[in-house]
This record gives structure tokens, C-alpha cells and sequence, in this order.
């Protein structure tokens, strides 16, 4: 039997209050939650992804620096430039990520 106190649903280390009354209160509960979740996730993989591709860039960078020195100079600057070029979209879209999880973050607060 279903009685009219509050009761606590655990999930993901975060306790949330929910009224047995209501249950339009337990839906908008459970749906705050899964936003929450999904922009946790969406941010770390935007975060993960630019980790990737950045290091990639960076390959780039490396390997035209390794031409230039071996003595083919034009075409290993300019795929060290493009390998450095390339790379701030990367690290913008790991800035936004960053972002979303600080303004996550005081969303709960």
C-alpha cells in the first residue's frame, strides 16, 4: 500500500525528494534527472572528442615539423601550420564542454 509521505528514490549518488501525492512532481523529477544525465554525457564526450582530435592536430603539427627538418621545407611547414590551424576548433568545442558542466554544475546548487 502507497502511503502519502515522501519518500527518497536513489539514483546515480544523488537523492531526490519525491511526493507520493503528486505525481505529476514525480515525473518532473525523473525528467530533470535525465536532462541532467544527458548533458553530463553530451559534455563529456564533446570533451572527449576534442581531446582526440586535438591530439591528432598535434600528430599533424609533428609530422610537418619532422618534414621541414628533413629538408622538404615547404610542404612540411605548411602541414605543420594546417596540423596547428585545424586544432582550435577542437579545443573550442573542449572550452564549451567545460562550460556546460560548470553551468551544470550550478544548476544543482
Amino acid at each position: 500500500m502507497i502511503s502519502n509521505k515522501i519518500r527518497k528514490q536513489a539514483s546515480n549518488n544523488t537523492d531526490i525528494e519525491v511526493s507520493t501525492t503528486d505525481p505529476t512532481s514525480s515525473y518532473e523529477a525523473t525528467s530533470k534527472l535525465d536532462v541532467m544525465k544527458e548533458r553530463l554525457r553530451q559534455a563529456q564526450l564533446s570533451f572527449n572528442v576534442a581531446l582526440v582530435m586535438s591530439a591528432m592536430c598535434g600528430l599533424f603539427s609533428l609530422f610537418g615539423i619532422a618534414l621541414s627538418v628533413s629538408g622538404n621545407f615547404p610542404d612540411g611547414s605548411i602541414t605543420a601550420i594546417e596540423g596547428l590551424l585545424s586544432s582550435v576548433p577542437w579545443l573550442r568545442l573542449a572550452k564549451d564542454a567545460n562550460d556546460r558542466l560548470d553551468r551544470l554544475n550550478a544548476e544543482e546548487k
